[in-house]
């Protein structure tokens, strides 16, 4: 598959630029944490490609995991779930700098005037609530998960850092602006290609942070909205970025069973409060899978519920909430409960019907603790980025944590190197072809001191597969595999009275069949149907079903090279949806078929890797291979050559000896 360099023939040399000290892309509890990081006296320009206050975050609804209370919680057990969630591929000193921050964290979005949820002030007393309520998810051994709104966190932390943003006369935002490229020279990002009110706009810059999510809509079935198609990810691919990790996608095992895109996420903390997972017959579907049960890591309890439905063929299960007091449902819930009635159900009386829905993408863009990445003058933060802290598969509220964390160490590094920020002179001529191309840096050569290491194959002393190659790295010690209490369909009792009809279109398993489908079903590919006639939105259905029935809950080698193959044939027609035309040319293309164009990219790097991981770990389950392997206990990694391929590499796991007590 070649990648181009640019989406857009745009010749940057007779182009207009405006010029900023720092370009941060998005406005997620990221991106705007990044954008108010930012030293002070330096210019911040906030691009997002729909409006302030409206990106992934805003759906978030569970909470921040954070370490508050030392008496009945510790920085050593947050780091200890952590690792165990991510199944041995976490990077134990990002884990630890994530969890030990923590604290400062909640304290400075608290200073931003987030209003988080606090326990009740004592009956009878006339003290105020003082202290921060806090709840447990899946995987956590304590409740240190603090909220916002009952189920609202993210809501509220968009409402008060968007407001925080607007008051900063440092930071200018772009809203409706897109990004469509990188722009480098010499080796370094130099400044972004935007597309906004229909034409381009070149916008020099001495840092550029792509805080722009991830990319859910590569699924069918997802809980994030349209606007996240991975824009930030696939640009640094094409600038010549290391990315890493791509094949863990955490599905959320309880998205509300109903047509939507995005499908209404039901909370885990639902099940923290005592909420169970059910089949049709009213048995709980976690019993025995997993010590936590229901709150078992989501990869455990997504292939739980993929497999019962599979056993009873089932649409859905059942998330019994009935045995929660009402009140407390009320006061917990709102969100989830009014997103419910409108579906015409009622929580406190009946069960949620629920399936599994891809929901977060583990990896990213390769940065270091300060969020660099392997290419000068970028960094990256939040689901766009890849720091190493969430390994195989995610903690439940780590991801918010994330964002604000490593925005502020961001900060941080700006701060402490104020000659990185200098605006270059010259720009490329033209983002066409790849004879423009940088020639790709590792970090010693881009000169990124503490950069994140890539190590090619053969340096490794890997060709292909590390399971048959003898590699010795610093692995990890395991820290307890979910994978090894993981379901078995033949564990499951058969389909009961309360058994719906055959699976359609779930997340969790090829269209129209369970986790043993044949490989030719549902992928999306339709044999003689011209792919340009189908336009951008035609394109872009065809990838997501593609998606969700080869490369979902579910995989398999045949199903996975059916879907790098058909990804391949897509990428072939972009250039029918007009990408690599000049901008002023009639009929330019919009944003719609950029998108369009990073799905493909990424859902084939995402094929890719998963195809290339022959075992199962975290939110990589393939059928074939349904077992970890210990030589797998590596980090692979994805670049684009100076020829316009993807290369494959591996990063070692540092050992957490010595590093997490």
């Amino acid at each position: 598959m070649l990648i181009p360099r640019g989406l857009l023939a745009a010749d940057l040399a007779r182009m207009p630029s405006e010029e900023v000290d720092v370009l941060v892309v998005g406005s997620g509890v990221a991106g705007l944490s990044a954008a108010l990081a930012v030293p002070p006296g330096r210019s911040v320009l906030l691009a997002t490609k729909d409006r302030l206050g409206h990106s992934a975050t805003r759906y978030a609804q569970g909470g921040i995991a954070a370490v508050l209370d030392l008496v009945s919680d510790s920085v050593a057990e947050h780091v200890a779930d952590t690792l165990a969630a991510g199944a041995g591929l976490c990077d134990p000193v990002a884990v630890r700098t994530l969890v030990s921050e923590g604290g400062q964290a909640i304290a400075d979005l608290l200073g931003r005037g987030v209003r988080f949820d606090r326990e009740p002030a004592p009956a009878g007393g006339d003290l105020p609530a003082t202290e921060l309520a806090r709840t447990r998810e899946g995987g956590h051994s304590r409740s240190r998960v603090v909220h916002a709104g009952g189920d609202a966190t993210g809501a509220e932390l968009e409402r008060a850092l968007t407001e925080a943003v607007r008051s900063e006369e440092a930071v200018r935002s772009a809203e409706h602006t897109f990004l469509v490229d990188l722009v480098t020279a010499g080796g370094r990002v130099v400044g972004a290609l935007l597309w906004s009110g229909g034409r381009p706009r070149l916008v020099r810059a001495g840092a550029v942070v792509l805080a722009s999510g991830g990319a859910g809509q590569l699924y069918a079935d997802t809980t994030n909205p349209p606007l996240s198609t991975g824009d930030g990810i696939a640009a640094a691919l094409r600038a010549g970025a290391v990315l890493a990790d791509l094949e863990f996608v955490q599905f959320h095992p309880t998205a509300l069973h109903v047509d939507g895109d995005p499908r209404p996420l039901i909370s885990e903390a639902m099940r923290g409060e005592g909420a169970v997972l059910r089949d049709g017959d009213g048995s709980p579907v976690m019993a025995g899978v997993h010590p936590l049960g229901d709150l078992a890591p989501r990869d455990v309890v997504t292939r739980a519920v993929a497999a019962r439905m599979a056993a009873t063929g089932a649409r859905h299960l059942w998330l019994d909430a009935t045995a929660v007091p009402a009140d407390h449902l009320e006061r917990r819930f709102p969100t989830i409960l009014a997103r419910c009635r409108a579906a015409g159900i009622e929580p406190t009386r009946q069960p949620i019907p629920v399936s599994p829905a891809a929901h977060y993408l583990m990896g990213g863009v390769v940065t270091d603790l300060d969020g660099r990445t392997t290419l000068p003058g970028l960094f990256a933060v939040g689901e766009a980025a890849c720091t190493g802290v969430h390994g195989a598969n995610r903690l439940a509220s780590n991801s918010l944590l994330e964002g604000v964390v490593f925005a502020a160490r961001i900060g941080r590094a700006l701060a402490e190197a104020p000659g990185a920020l200098e605006i270059p002179a010259d720009l490329p001529p033209s983002l066409a072809g790849v004879e423009n191309d940088p020639a790709h840096l590792s970090p010693e050569e881009a000169g990124v001191e503490n950069g994140p290491a890539h190590l090619r194959p053969e340096e490794a002393g890997v060709v292909d597969n590390p399971a048959r190659s003898g590699l010795e790295v610093g692995y990890a010690p395991p820290p307890g595999d979910p994978n090894a209490a993981g379901p078995g369909a033949a564990r499951f009792p058969a389909a009961g009275p309360g058994a719906t009809g055959p699976v359609v279109g779930t997340g969790a398993m090829p269209l129209g069949a369970g986790p043993g489908a044949e490989p030719g079903a549902g992928t999306g590919a339709e044999p003689g149907v011209g792919t340009g006639a189908l336009g951008a939105e035609g394109l872009r259905g065809r990838v997501r079903r593609l998606m969700t029935g080869r490369v979902g809950v579910v995989r398999s080698g045949e199903g996975l090279a059916e879907a790098v193959a058909e990804l391949e044939r897509l990428n072939g027609v972009l250039g029918d949806l007009g990408l690599g035309r000049r901008s002023t040319a009639s009929g330019a293309p919009g944003s719609g078929v950029f998108e369009v164009a990073n799905l493909v990219e990424l859902g084939r790097a995402v094929a890719e890797l998963a195809l290339r991981r022959e075992e199962s770990r975290g939110g990589h389950w393939r059928s074939d291979h349904p077992a970890p392997v210990e030589a797998w206990r590596v980090r692979q990694t994805l670049t684009r050559s100076a020829e316009g391929g993807l290369e494959a590499g591996l990063l070692a796991v540092p050992a957490a000896a010595g590093v997490c007590p």
